[in-house]
């Protein structure tokens, strides 16, 4: 049996918000996801609520593709998820990322419980300008190898629990007002939201409160 992408969000989010709360200290750290639709009080006034201390993470989960487990695993990005993504990211690096589970089949997400994020990897999405990574095309596959992601170019991915990411999350993290600018191209119109239904498929922003 396949593993589906919302079995991964909830697995895998949850390791991830236990390594922000418990692991780096941010014990005020919750998940939140975006819909195409929400109500004027979950809007950017709503975000600006919470205070100008917080701090805002966004990651953008993807399934692998095919049907068996290997050393290799493919994923695949849109251009136009990815630009708004890029934008995110350009206000503070490492605040953005790419999530690539390596779970294809129930059998190896059983058996790697609970500890998914020894195979799951992060790709920060501030390095990824869209022209380099998608030229003129609408798609992409990732194809991800080690510590590897190809897509050509070429870049370097993380897991949560190295130390080199750990210490740049901590210094990272999207600001309130800017968070709030940016969150607010998500309140689109239902023309809009037919017309690009998976634009926020997959994202889970952590919200850091001081």
């Amino acid at each position: 049996m396949q593993v589906s992408e919302k079995t991964l969000e909830l697995n895998v989010g949850a390791e991830i918000l236990d390594q922000l709360r418990n692991g780096l200290g941010m014990s005020k750290a919750y998940l939140r996801g975006l819909t195409q639709r929400e109500e004027k009080q979950e809007g950017a006034d709503f975000i600006v609520r919470l205070g100008p201390q917080a701090r805002f993470f966004a990651f953008q989960f993807k399934a692998p593709k095919g049907k068996l487990e290997g050393n290799s695993y493919r994923f695949t990005i849109q251009r136009e998820q990815h630009d708004a993504l890029f934008a995110l990211a350009q206000l503070v690096s490492n605040s953005v990322f790419y999530v690539f589970p390596r779970y294809v089949t129930i059998n190896k997400l059983r058996q790697d419980l609970p500890n998914l994020m020894n195979d799951t990897w992060l790709l920060g999405v501030d390095q990824m300008t869209p022209p380099a990574v998608f030229g003129t095309a609408a798609t992409k596959t990732v194809r991800c190898e080690g510590t590897q992601a190809s897509i050509n170019p070429e870049y370097g991915m993380h897991r949560v629990q190295d130390v080199a990411l750990r210490n740049a999350i901590v210094r990272g993290g999207v600001r309130t007002p800017d968070f709030a600018r940016w969150y607010s191209q998500f309140r689109v119109s239902p023309v809009a939201a037919r017309r690009s239904p998976w634009r926020s498929r997959g994202l889970r922003i952590a919200v850091i409160l001081p």
